[in-house]
């Protein structure tokens, strides 16, 4: 039976929910440092390297990553300085929004660990995808894509720390009919989560595009000037969702799938979808837990 989606005072879950989030901060300050140092086409590479270093653990995040099956391109890095070296200022300020999100999962306080895994790996998942899909239909991104498609879902990850029995009862209302999502968190919540994931980016301050796609990515036509971001982290997480489900990846015209400009060379989607095996998704599965364990 489904669950009664009117739940009493969603004003007031509403409230609540907003209060949590501001108990978190995404952005420590020596990573926040490093961010407005590196916005500075002429900073020094090593300077930046120098600043990362002052956070012990900040530092081994960001080594972790660059060393990761995804970022290494050679020899293991052992030093920040080289790996700013050899990945770039770009990538680097994407791997630190990104080992900023694998922090603030390690720190969110979630009652059933089972869920933080399912959350995290989807999430990861999907910033896979989203570079895969970058690379190969040649979007053009430079990095930001896998940031989106990690923290596309935060809002989720909030509710589910902060509202854990209504998060619960959401989910098992929308099964796998993703496109009543956002319908049913407002019916339960009085929000949803890609309002939650927007207030929280907007107070951590980060890029208007990552926000963007956190905002859109159920209805990524309205990114307006951001829709490429938006739509791709969109597919992503379908692709996502399927590839976890052992479903056939590629449905444009199924139940919960976002319009997207990107569908219209099935041919080419289709082959990049193909070599997203099992072996593919457990791969991208096994670093992720990495990361958060």
């Amino acid at each position: 039976m489904s669950a009664t989606l009117t739940a009493p005072e969603t004003d007031s879950v509403k409230a609540r929910i907003l209060q949590g989030i501001d108990e978190f901060t995404m952005i420590p300050a020596t990573a926040m440092e490093a961010m407005q140092v590196g916005r500075n086409p002429a900073c020094s590479l090593k300077e930046y390297g120098r600043i990362i270093e002052r956070d012990h653990r900040l530092m081994a995040e960001i080594l972790g990553m660059a060393n990761s099956w995804l970022n290494s391109t050679g020899a293991p890095v052992t030093t920040v300085v080289d790996a700013v070296n050899r990945l770039g200022l770009n990538k680097c300020q994407e791997l630190i929004l990104a080992t900023c999100t694998a922090g603030l999962m390690k720190k969110l306080p979630f009652r059933d660990t089972r869920i933080r895994q399912q959350l995290w790996r989807h999430g990861y998942l999907t910033a896979v995808v989203c570079m895969q899909l970058n690379q190969k239909m040649r979007l053009g991104f430079k990095g930001e894509e896998f940031t989106a498609g990690l923290m596309h879902d935060l809002g989720r990850c909030l509710i589910a720390a902060t509202e854990p029995e209504l998060f619960v009862q959401a989910v098992t209302e929308i099964g796998t009919d993703s496109s009543r999502t956002l319908q049913v968190e407002r019916a339960i919540l009085g929000t949803d989560h890609c309002e939650i994931g927007r207030e929280f980016a907007m107070r951590n301050e980060l890029p208007e595009q990552l926000v963007a796609a956190i905002e859109h990515h159920h209805a990524p036509l309205e990114a307006t000037e951001h829709s490429t971001i938006a739509t791709t982290v969109a597919m992503a997480a379908e692709i996502s969702a399927r590839l976890d489900r052992d479903q056939p990846p590629i449905d444009p015209d199924g139940e919960g799938v976002p319009p997207s400009p990107l569908y219209e060379d099935m041919a080419r989607l289709r082959d990049i979808v193909s070599d997203m095996t099992r072996d593919f998704t457990e791969k991208v599965y096994s670093e992720a837990n990495k990361l958060v364990s």
